[in-house]
């Protein structure tokens, strides 16, 4: 599951994508794209380079929880931010939030379970497809059309992730007498 330890580099690099969020939204709402965009591809980096140092490091509880976390503040705050400047419409962000929502209470309760928490294919394919959209939108207005295919990615991860949990059975879980799962 992790150990205990609380201050790695992996951690320390996910602190600081949450300590870009604070300058990342305030140059978006005064229209510094270009810092906005630096300091975007910054965090971009800290992500990648976390879930890099975490899997030589061993990762840690804290990380398994704050890595999400960070992922979350990051790009919704983000999200809100374009919004405000008109880039992206209430109902996008409204929508980007839910699977968000839905995904960070499921790493949760698998967390008080004990256990494994991992990002799985179509998790990395649905944020690869946000981070490209909210880099183009402080590029192009046009980003929006992108956003919206994040927004529907987010959502197939979400169910995948889903479909995933329920299948998860041991043949403890499967009772006697009963597969855990069927040949194929």
């Amino acid at each position: 599951m992790g150990n205990i330890q609380v201050v790695t580099w992996a951690n320390v690099l996910t602190s600081a994508r949450l300590a870009l969020v604070g300058p990342l939204v305030w140059a978006v709402l005064y229209g510094r794209f270009s810092l906005g965009l630096g300091l975007f591809l910054l965090g971009v980096a800290t992500d990648i380079l976390d879930g890099w140092v975490a899997r030589r490091e061993r990762p840690t509880i804290a990380g398994q929880l704050l890595d999400p976390l960070a992922d979350k503040v990051f790009y919704f705050s983000l999200s809100v931010a374009f919004h405000c400047i008109g880039r992206l419409p209430l109902l996008a962000v409204l929508l980007f939030l839910i699977p968000q929502l839905g995904i960070g209470i499921g790493t949760v309760v698998l967390w008080r379970k004990k256990e494994e928490l991992r990002a799985r294919w179509a998790g990395k394919a649905a944020a690869a497809l946000t981070a490209l959209a909210s880099g183009l939108l402080f590029l192009t207005p046009v980003g929006v059309w992108v956003y919206w295919a994040a927004v529907a990615a987010q959502f197939w991860a979400g169910v995948y992730y889903l479909v995933q949990q329920a299948r998860r059975r041991t043949p403890e879980e499967a009772g006697p007498g009963i597969p855990a799962s069927r040949p194929r």
